[in-house]
């Protein structure tokens, strides 16, 4: 075979994200994988006359990003056409948010109807969902509003019906149905298997893989436009990984994909009963580890904190009780059960976490989990995930232990002004996302979008990441928390790579490693970070070397 490159990019600076030369002027490709990197004269003298020179004409070029945790698969279902998207980044009023469900169950009498994404502290006018003010939107047929965390649904009788939850349903460890005086539904569920068991009366058979594929590939195609190329699916279902494989692995796939399988205690106690022969790792997909949630969301007040949520009308629409200090989703003895099964089992953990009282119990659970074998816990570079109100100190605990954290950062973009104003105070939004203190600790930080939660783009995190400021008042929470620049582009390449143990493979250009590319508009690193989004965007993906999106 020869070892001619299949093409070479040149024109415009390289970013290799790579300590050891950081800086090239072209790069070869051949076979998905690259070939060269270095002076534009040495590169282009290995050109032949089949080979494709790409100019870049002064545009950046550097590695794919990485969606360090994502959900694809709920990104597709919840959001591809003929979807009701009703996040406040699209719907900004809670009586277009009525209108936008109305008009849904109007164009489709009879049929479900899931609307995802509402958000009672951004959409300030909304009225929370009811199970009657749903039964007069939709009398006969299953509606279901979810949340924009995910962390809440809220159904009416005909979907509380489909779903089959009654008085004497259980329920689901980690999560819970919200009852009424008499144990009977109300409607609202909270926390993942709670909010799923509702979701599936909306599914309209809409969860056989070929539909779940089609789903998948519409949302590969809207991760590959904003120069993702390989993506974590956070919250497996064991049912959905034959389809999440097979999308992945289609010859016109547009990302990688790394699974984290939802860690219940049901797989603990017989891990490989229901995803035994999805777990072997091959290029386009691999089963990564197992994900827990320890606790919910702070929009809901599912987080255990050591200070308190303000009691205001914010608080109060959002259902908390007055001053509280919100909660978790498992014991901590539960916690460390499930942390210590899963190691045993030789699992890798990312866990859900935003409290800073929560982030006690899960560095206990992994303290626990590496009791026997430090060493094994380290190796398998357990996960810290989101990471809101976590402090300087847990960071050099979790470093200690050889935890990593994943950050979402847009929390601050979008959220920043919620969380001083209405939940918690200036100095607790001053250090949510605390990044600059993980990475003083030592941590090789990631930064995610977490699915639909907030708009998939990682330049977005990277922005907020160097700036603090959140919009659209431009206050700047938290200045002594920014990243530079360059460690905010690391936290969306090569870091994650490393957290995923691709660090071989993916997150860098070197030679030997895979062709996963994003052309920038021009080079990032000297950009005025307030500038940072007027200024760079992405203008092409290649996977292996394969464009994706241009």
């Amino acid at each position: 075979m020869s070892d001619t490159p299949e093409r070479i990019f040149t024109g415009g600076p390289v970013l290799t994200m790579d300590p050891a030369a950081p800086d090239a002027e072209a790069l070869a490709v051949r076979d998905g994988v690259i070939t060269a990197v270095g002076a534009a004269r040495d590169v282009l003298a290995l050109r032949g006359p089949g080979t494709d020179v790409v100019d870049l004409e002064g545009q950046a070029l550097m590695p794919g990003f990485i969606e360090a945790h994502g959900h694809p698969t709920l990104m597709g279902l919840a959001l591809a056409p003929p979807a009701v998207d009703v996040r406040p980044f699209t719907v900004p009023t809670g009586r277009e948010v009525y209108d936008t469900i109305r008009a849904a169950v109007a164009a489709a009498p009879g049929r479900p109807v899931g609307a995802y994404g509402i958000d009672l502290l951004l959409q300030r006018d909304l009225a929370p969902p009811t199970r009657a003010s749903l039964d007069e939107i939709s009398p006969h047929a299953p509606l279901v509003v979810i949340s924009n965390s995910g962390h809440a649904a809220y159904g009416n009788t005909a979907a509380l019906h489909a779903a089959g939850l009654t008085a004497a349903t259980p329920d689901p460890p980690g999560a819970r149905f919200v009852r009424d005086a008499h144990g009977e539904p109300t409607g609202e569920a909270h926390e993942s298997a709670a909010v799923i068991a509702l979701m599936n009366s909306v599914a309209d058979g809409r969860l056989d893989d070929h539909h779940v594929q089609a789903a998948l590939r519409w949302s590969f195609g809207r991760h590959a436009r904003v120069g993702i190329t390989t993506v974590t699916e956070m919250a497996a279902e064991p049912r959905m990984l034959p389809a999440l494989r097979a999308a992945a692995e289609h010859p016109d796939a547009d990302v990688r994909v790394r699974a984290y399988v939802m860690g219940t205690p049901e797989h603990a106690a017989d891990p490989g009963r229901r995803f035994a022969g999805h777990a072997r790792a091959r290029e386009m997909f691999g089963v990564s580890g197992m994900k827990l949630w320890a606790d919910g969301t702070p929009w809901q007040g599912s987080i255990a904190t050591s200070f308190p949520f303000r009691d205001n009308d914010a608080t109060a629409r959002a259902g908390l009780a007055p001053c509280s200090h919100g909660s978790m989703n498992y014991s901590p003895d539960e916690l460390t059960d499930l942390a210590v099964a899963f190691t045993a089992q030789g699992f890798p953990l990312a866990c859900h976490v935003h409290g800073d009282v929560t982030v006690e119990a899960v560095l206990h659970a992994y303290e626990k989990a590496a009791a026997d074998d430090p060493g094994r816990l380290r190796a398998h570079r357990p996960r810290l995930e989101h990471c809101g109100a976590v402090t300087a100190g847990q960071y050099r605990r979790a470093a200690r232990l050889g935890a990593t954290v994943s950050l979402f950062m847009d929390h601050v973009r979008w959220w920043g002004d919620v969380l001083a104003d209405d939940l918690f105070g200036p100095d607790v939004a001053a250090r949510w996302m605390a990044a600059r203190s993980a990475v003083d600790a030592g941590h090789r930080v990631s930064l995610h979008n977490d699915g639909i939660c907030s708009p998939t783009d990682p330049l977005s995190g990277v922005a907020t990441a160097i700036t603090r400021r959140c919009r659209p008042s431009g206050r700047v929470h938290g200045p002594d928390e920014r990243l530079t620049v360059e460690e905010a582009l690391r936290a969306v390449t090569a870091d994650p790579a490393w957290q995923l143990h691709l660090e071989n493979d993916i997150g860098m250009l070197r030679p030997g490693m895979r062709a996963d590319l994003a052309v920038l508009t021009t080079d990032p690193r000297p950009v005025n970070p307030d500038r940072f989004q007027q200024e760079v965007a992405v203008t092409a993906t290649y996977l292996g070397g394969r464009q994706t999106w241009s």
